[in-house]
């Protein structure tokens, strides 16, 4: 939920690009020489990789993460940015020794696991089937050196020369909060795997109150290889260029269309920018980069923007309002203001698609635009953006908030395997929250998992318990980009005797745009008609044509935003009262 100039997934970008580095790297990494499924299978296994424990060790090797490492939310952004082109270069030279083909932008994030269930030492065997074998089974025992896994498939449904649902393997992901295990297996048999490692005592409990995660990728290993390749494709070059280009735009632009079902038509006309007196203090503008984030964030949380900002004047000078971070395409990081022209041009060039959407002349005269912008100057300006609760703001129910085969499951295990391999990320993303919800003090992700064990207390409960405006973090408020646009119209009185029943840390971008607020009266100018006939607001910037379904539909109800679903795409429709 935030401008690409920002973050991260449908889980965020931290829990789906590092994870998706876990594998990839983990997949890719010493096995460029292989040429055949076979050959890359053999060379893994050889190299360690396949059918081994890979713990923190293993795996900050293989990320090239320092252990001691340490990042905030000031050096997130620089970070995975400066990360990415790396573990781009490596699955693009694996799958180029193949002879693959381009990537496909409609697998992309195909390659995410799903997650099949638990087997917990000492007892009975997890069971389940797959298109390949009909019976299958996960035991687990602990030994004094860890625990020893046993595998069993049978019942092939593999036909020689006919056709099938098998696609000729199962690749397993069998995991732990400190560690996993990948597994892939072609022929029925029974398996022993060994999860050598020495188990922390807090790690001991997890798994015998949970057991050994057993998570199953949607094709083969070189279908997921391929569509990692597919969703590093939509980030790269476009996080490290200041514009995007036209064939990386046209990539993201089909990701939409084939995910989350988003026209996005070719404009002809791209530049119909107001003039400053036409913009009021409060009017939203909604953003969309085609970089890999933007379309990341809308589709992961059910949007048709990426990011978003507020109109405000200071001194009598329009100011462009917004939690962002600073990148390749953006000079300024944290909660900033920047003048409306020189916005306007760094977003020209940074290729946003941008709509403006002015409030009704009602809202407009109900604004106290002096507590407004007091409120922005002492207590938000400056602050870094708000990874602290990106993702609770986002995820309101068990599983109805999330894209694709991502269910919680499999979501608590991948934010276990981010502390895992880099604590002081898992600690900015998720770590606080959890402990604010659970009322704890600086309890590590792994500690409150048991914690919420031992007091009966549910993930799913505690995840989507909701967001607080008044939480501070260890670096003061956290807002991401459509939060700071809500709390500025509360502060301002927008919500008026709702204004102590509304939490904008729980709102999403879609949150925003569809609130009943915007002027539908005032003709649109006759630049923005011409430019785009068919829309009911004006699109300043922008070579595709930007759609906000739901757009001004939804009137204040209290607690609004709190336990709502995704909704599908492409309109994302929500029941009533959210």
């Amino acid at each position: 939920k935030n401008k690409t100039t920002h973050q991260a997934p449908p889980i965020s970008i931290t829990s789906t690009m590092i994870t998706c580095a876990i594998l990839v790297i983990a997949l890719a990494t010493l096995c460029t020489c292989a040429r055949t499924s076979d050959a890359l299978a053999d060379t893994l296994t050889q190299q360690g990789v396949l059918g081994t424990r890979l713990g923190a060790h293993e795996l900050q090797t293989l990320l090239n993460i320092p252990a001691d490492h340490k990042i905030d939310a000031r050096s997130f952004r620089p970070t995975i940015d400066a990360w990415l082109p790396e573990l781009k270069a490596r699955v693009s030279g694996l799958l180029g020794s193949f002879g693959s083909s381009s990537p496909d932008p409609s697998t992309a994030f195909d390659w995410i696991p799903s997650f099949l269930g638990y087997a917990k030492p000492g007892q009975s065997p997890f069971t389940w089937s797959t298109d390949c074998f009909s019976s299958n089974s996960l035991t687990a025992k602990f030994t004094d050196s860890g625990a020893t896994l046993t595998l069993t498939s049978s019942g092939s449904s593999m036909k020689d020369g006919e056709s099938n649902a098998c696609p000729g393997e199962d690749v397993y992901m069998i995991a732990t909060m400190e560690g996993l295990m990948f597994h892939q297996v072609k022929s029925t048999g029974t398996i022993p795997l060994t999860w050598n490692a020495t188990l922390s005592a807090e790690e001991k409990i997890w798994i015998s109150n949970n057991g050994f995660a057993v998570l199953k990728f949607n094709g083969t290993l070189l279908q997921t290889l391929s569509s990692l390749d597919a969703t590093l494709a939509l980030f790269l070059p476009a996080e490290v260029t200041r514009d995007v280009w036209e064939k990386v735009e046209l990539y993201n632009v089909e990701f939409l269309r084939s995910k989350a079902f988003y026209p996005l038509e070719k404009r002809n006309v791209t530049d119909v920018i107001p003039d400053e007196a036409d913009v009021n203090d409060g009017d939203f503008f909604g953003i969309i980069r085609m970089d890999g984030l933007d379309p990341m964030l809308a589709w992961g949380m059910g949007a048709h923007t990426g990011h978003t900002a507020i109109a405000m004047r200071f001194d009598n000078e329009l100011y462009i309002c917004e939690s962002t971070t600073n990148s390749a395409y953006w000079p300024t990081n944290g909660i900033q203001k920047t003048p409306y022209a020189r916005w306007m041009e760094q977003a020209k060039m940074a290729s946003f698609n941008v709509v403006h959407l002015p409030l009704a002349k009602k809202y407009r005269d109900m604004l106290d635009l002096d507590a407004a912008r007091k409120f922005f100057e002492e207590q938000l300006e400056g602050l870094p953006y708000g990874y602290h609760n990106m993702l609770f703001t986002w995820v309101d129910t068990v599983n109805a908030n999330y894209p694709s085969t991502l269910v919680w499951q499999t979501h608590q295990v991948l934010v276990g395997l981010v502390e895992m391999v880099s604590p002081s990320t898992a600690s900015l993303m998720w770590g606080q929250a959890f402990n604010k919800r659970l009322s704890t003090t600086n309890l590590t992700v792994l500690e409150t998992y048991n914690f919420m064990d031992k007091h009966g207390i549910d993930f799913t409960t505690m995840f989507a318990e909701p967001e607080q405006d008044a939480w501070i973090y260890s670096d003061g408020r956290s807002l991401v980009c459509d939060v700071l646009v809500c709390e500025m119209w509360k502060a301002a009185n927008l919500f008026g005797n709702y204004t102590q029943q509304i939490q904008c840390t729980e709102f999403t971008n879609w949150d925003t745009y569809t609130l009943d607020i915007f002027d539908t009266t005032t003709p649109r100018p006759q630049a923005c008609i011409d430019a785009d006939p068919t829309l009911p607001f004006c699109q300043v910037l922008g070579n595709y044509r930007m759609t906000l379904p739901g757009y001004n539909t939804r009137p204040f109800v209290p607690h609004m935003a709190e336990r709502c679903p995704r909704g599908q795409p492409p309109n994302y429709d929500k029941p009533a009262g959210c």
